[in-house]
């Protein structure tokens, strides 16, 4: 009966110690930017094909309607964007890794975004 139950528990140590627990490595993000990127061709077209215009035609007094050059000044008003910043603008950080409101967007939109804000958050 005692080597039965000895048995019994150096299967159960055996059984335990094979068992690896799960790690979830953080997803790094490394974002090249788009130098080149223009705000009315390569990032305003983001937030139509993302329905973030049906979110913000307001909310949070932001504003994404009316066209780029409205969209634009409404994102560095409410402080969404800070020229030649994109670390600290929060329409870059919001997106880097993570989703907002279901929304995730691609290495290539984040790379647009990151390059027209760090090239000065120009009305291009």
């Amino acid at each position: 009966m005692k080597i039965k139950v000895l048995i019994l528990i150096a299967s159960i140590f055996v059984i335990l110690g094979s068992c690896t627990k799960d790690v979830l490595e953080p997803k790094i993000v490394v974002v090249v930017p788009n130098t080149s990127a223009a705000f009315s061709t390569d990032v305003y077209p983001i937030f139509a094909s993302k329905g973030c215009t049906v979110c913000h035609p307001s909310a949070g007094g932001l504003s994404l309607t009316g066209g780029a050059a409205a969209a634009r000044t409404s994102l560095i008003a409410v402080g969404a964007v800070i020229a030649n910043s994109s670390t600290t603008s929060k329409l870059y950080t919001k997106f880097k890794g993570v989703s907002h409101n279901g929304k995730t967007l691609s290495a290539a939109e984040l790379s647009n975004i990151k390059g027209w804000i760090d090239g000065g958050a120009k009305n291009n």
